[in-house]
């Protein structure tokens, strides 16, 4: 048996950029299990790959099950087979993915974007990053961007997805970041109940500028970034999921504005740029604690390829 699959550039609308995901559909009454859709993400070698649970009638439901896989793992959530999926599945209706981490809503922007309602739980950890060894042939850079790591905030954007947050002081900064430089990150850092999952990623980014847009209430904010992740050592162009980390990190704890947007770039550095779009609600607890009300994640997506992939044994 064969199931087709497409596969997408993700925050982009330029073939060839952004981040690739593949999406392979599974017909109904179909099944799948576990390890085999493990094997065809292992398959395919991307990031990502997503698994489409199709129904009989596409006309009589706006939503869509699906399930996300990197090579080695299942993943509740992750922002880039996200909107990539939606784009894919926007001609047939559909209005509502349901993801491991929850219903997510999609519509259009009026850039010609779509826009995910991001399910969210989010957690600011206790302890902070340490200090990594030194290395005493490291240039100025290096040193430098050490000590930015020193102190950075660990976040989690849901129950088992944390990053890094390191702010760097320079773009030059940002393209000395180096695979294999940083160390793997302990869970041992994050607040007890949340040690699982994803917790070795390291996400360095650069705040640009911001603005205020004529006529509206939310302030702008546009960033650079990179993902790099320790092992396997690899360098993602575009991360969703650690994007909505970061904006509601900002929005919560370094920001005073009640509605902010966000535009990054990231990939820059691996030829892959891409464009992430990030809209935050910010509402104020009695005691006066911001708490995030409303986190949307923005994008385009490009199709590149089709076919049909085996269904391992």
């Amino acid at each position: 048996m064969t199931l087709p699959y497409h596969i997408l550039d993700v925050f982009t609308s330029t073939p060839f950029l952004g981040n690739p995901l593949a999406i392979v559909s599974i017909p109904p009454k179909t099944t799948l299990t576990t390890p085999q859709k493990q094997r065809i993400a292992k398959e395919f070698n991307l990031s990502e790959t997503v698994f489409v649970h199709d129904i009989e009638d596409s006309s009589t439901s706006p939503e869509r099950r699906f399930d996300i896989f990197t090579p080695h793992a299942e993943l509740p959530f992750a922002g880039h087979p996200t909107i990539g999926t939606a784009v894919h599945l926007h001609e047939q209706g559909v209005k509502t993915l349901i993801a491991k981490a929850g219903r997510i809503d999609i519509e259009e922007t009026a850039g010609g974007a779509l826009r995910a309602a991001v399910p969210h739980d989010v957690r600011l950890h206790q302890k902070r990053l340490p200090s990594p060894q030194p290395n005493p042939t490291a240039d100025t850079l290096q040193r430098e961007i050490a000590e930015a790591e020193n102190g950075a905030p660990l976040f989690s954007i849901v129950n088992g997805m944390a990053f890094a947050l390191v702010e760097l002081p320079s773009l030059e900064h940002l393209s000395a970041v180096r695979l294999g430089n940083a160390s793997e990150l302990s869970t041992e850092l994050l607040d007890e109940g949340w040690r699982g999952g994803w917790a070795t990623r390291r996400y360095y980014y650069v705040l640009l500028d911001n603005e205020e847009p004529n006529g509206s209430s939310k302030t702008a904010h546009r960033l650079r970034a990179r993902m790099l992740k320790v092992t396997p050592a690899m360098e993602d162009p575009a991360t969703g999921s650690a994007a909505c980390a970061l904006t509601s990190y900002l929005s919560l704890h370094k920001l005073q504005a009640s509605a902010l947007t966000f535009e990054i770039t990231q990939g820059v550095e691996m030829g892959r740029e891409s464009k992430i779009l990030i809209d935050t609600r910010v509402g104020v607890e009695t005691e006066g604690a911001r708490s995030l009300q409303l986190l949307h994640l923005g994008g385009m997506a490009v199709e590149v390829a089709r076919g049909a992939i085996a269904v391992p044994v």
